[in-house]
């Protein structure tokens, strides 16, 4: 397994129901908790789909932007060194997880990478050290966001820019 994609409240799971009757071409995984978490039949969605209305108009843009993001992150993946993309990883974690502190494994990281946990366990380390972050027992804190953010690749601001534009545009 390695992760195409990483989803929190703005967005949706499953979004092969958009496009009619295939079976889900993916694996989705629950990294952290909530408290609130909405399900809806697909039969009901493609329902609602049907009408064209609201609904259709903010899941259509999210999908969009969504596909927008698969992309990036696998272009991300492709060409750029481990240690960006696990401070890119960890920024998405963050911003999905809307705290400082969150549960996440290494063995876990190593697999939404695709690299082995000895290698993530090297550069995790090396952020730790820079004061980027600290991680203890499974949990990763993140200690300076700014500096993060400035080791990690330009994709992080590309791909979350894909999606707030999705959820600015539905809140106005």
């Amino acid at each position: 397994m390695v992760e195409i994609a990483t989803v929190g409240s703005e967005g949706m799971v499953g979004t092969s129901v958009l496009l009619g009757n295939s079976p889900p071409s993916s694996t989705s995984m629950v990294q952290g908790e909530t408290e609130i978490c909405y399900r809806m039949a697909a039969d009901a969605c493609r329902l609602e789909m049907d009408r064209r209305g609201a609904f259709f108009e903010l899941l259509t843009r999210y999908a969009h932007a969504f596909v927008g993001f698969i992309m990036q992150s696998t272009a991300c993946n492709a060409v750029h060194s481990i240690e960006q993309r696990l401070a890119r990883w960890l920024l998405m974690a963050q911003d999905r997880m809307d705290s400082e502190t969150f549960p996440l494994t290494q063995e876990f990281v190593a697999m939404m990478l695709g690299a082995t946990r000895p290698t993530v366990s090297v550069v995790a380390g090396t952020l730790q050290r820079a004061g980027l972050i600290t991680y203890h027992r499974g949990h990763v804190t993140v200690v300076d966001r700014a500096r993060l953010e400035a080791a990690s690749c330009e994709c992080y601001a590309t791909a979350t820019n894909l999606l707030r534009d999705v959820t600015n545009h539905s809140s106005r």
